[in-house]
């Protein structure tokens, strides 16, 4: 009795041209993959603006941010002191305009567009004096201003 054995030779071939076919989809995904772009910055367009007792940051457009990660540092701009910072617990707030009362008086959990951050100065901060005032989130400084005379 005689086998037949002329079907192997197409079944390795075509089992050969599967594994080939595989290598190089996952060369081409991991190649794919090592294009993708990495983290970013947040970018917001924040303004700044006080009265005698608060500082109120106004969000005008850009990335919004977690309300509980903000933190303002007021600075000596000379460096000659430092100021605990103002954190979501201990004097800022940060709130959404309400049409009914025509005011920023609805809280906010992110500062996004249309929302204003306000933080109470610390009892420490003399008028005529320059400071450096950071908007921080987590890590990062998202608004900047230096030599500032509070009042």
């Amino acid at each position: 009795m005689r086998l037949n054995e002329s079907a192997v030779t197409s079944v390795v071939g075509e089992m050969l041209l599967l594994v080939l076919v595989i290598i190089l989809v996952s060369i081409m995904a991991a190649s794919a993959l090592s294009m993708l772009p990495g983290e970013r910055e947040t970018m917001t367009d924040i303004s700044m603006s006080m009265n005698g007792t608060h500082i109120f940051f106004w969000h005008h457009g850009g990335d919004w941010v977690d309300a509980g990660d903000l933190t303002v540092r007021i600075m000596k701009s000379d460096g000659s002191g430092s100021f605990a910072p103002i954190e979501r617990d201990s004097g800022l707030k940060v709130n959404a305009y309400s049409k009914v009362t025509e005011d920023y008086t609805v809280k906010s959990d992110t500062f996004d567009l249309g929302t204003r951050i306000e933080a109470k100065k610390p009892s420490g901060v003399s008028g005529g004096t320059k400071y450096d005032i950071r908007l921080t989130s987590g890590k990062s400084v998202i608004a900047a201003y230096d030599g500032v005379i509070l009042k």
